[in-house]
C-alpha cells in the first residue's frame, strides 16, 4: 500500500504562521470590542482596571466555577490584565459596582444585625458566664 506524501516542513510552518496570525487578529478584535464597550458605558477600560486594582491589600483564597475562571483567563489571554489574580480582582470589583444597590441593602441589614447583637450582649452583661 503506497504511503501518503508528507507535507514539507516549510508548508507546515506556513500553516502555523497563518493560525498564529489569525489568533492575533482575534485577540486584537476582542481588545477593541472590550475597549469600545467600556467607552460607550461612560468610562475607559484603563480607568476600570486601575480602579479595580488599586489598593489590593487583602489576600483571599477563592474557588471558581469553570465559567468564571474562563472569563478571568480571557482577560489575561487578551492581554488586558497580567494575571488571574488581577483578572479576578477586576471581575469582583465590576460585579460589586454593577450590583451596588443590592450591596447597599445588604450592608444596611448587616448594620442592623450588628446593632441587635450588641444590644443582646449588653442585656447579658450581668448574667452568669454559661449564658454569655
Amino acid at each position: 500500500m503506497p504511503q501518503p506524501e508528507k507535507e514539507p516542513t516549510t508548508n507546515f510552518s506556513k500553516h502555523i504562521e497563518v493560525i498564529v496570525d489569525e489568533a492575533k487578529d482575534i485577540v486584537g478584535d476582542a481588545k477593541d470590542g472590550i475597549r469600545s464597550a467600556y467607552q460607550t458605558s461612560g468610562g475607559s477600560i484603563k480607568e476600570a482596571i486601575d480602579g479595580a486594582l488599586s489598593s489590593r491589600d487583602n489576600v483571599v483564597m477563592v474557588r471558581l466555577n469553570a465559567d468564571s475562571l474562563s472569563r478571568a483567563d480571557d482577560l489575561v489571554d487578551a492581554g488586558l490584565l497580567s494575571s488571574r489574580s488581577e483578572a479576578v480582582a477586576f471581575l469582583v470589583g465590576e460585579g460589586v459596582k454593577a450590583r451596588s444597590d443590592l450591596f447597599d441593602q445588604i450592608a444596611s441589614k448587616v448594620s442592623e444585625i450588628r446593632k441587635a447583637k450588641e444590644e443582646l450582649k449588653n442585656l447579658l452583661g450581668d448574667t452568669p458566664e454559661k449564658f454569655k
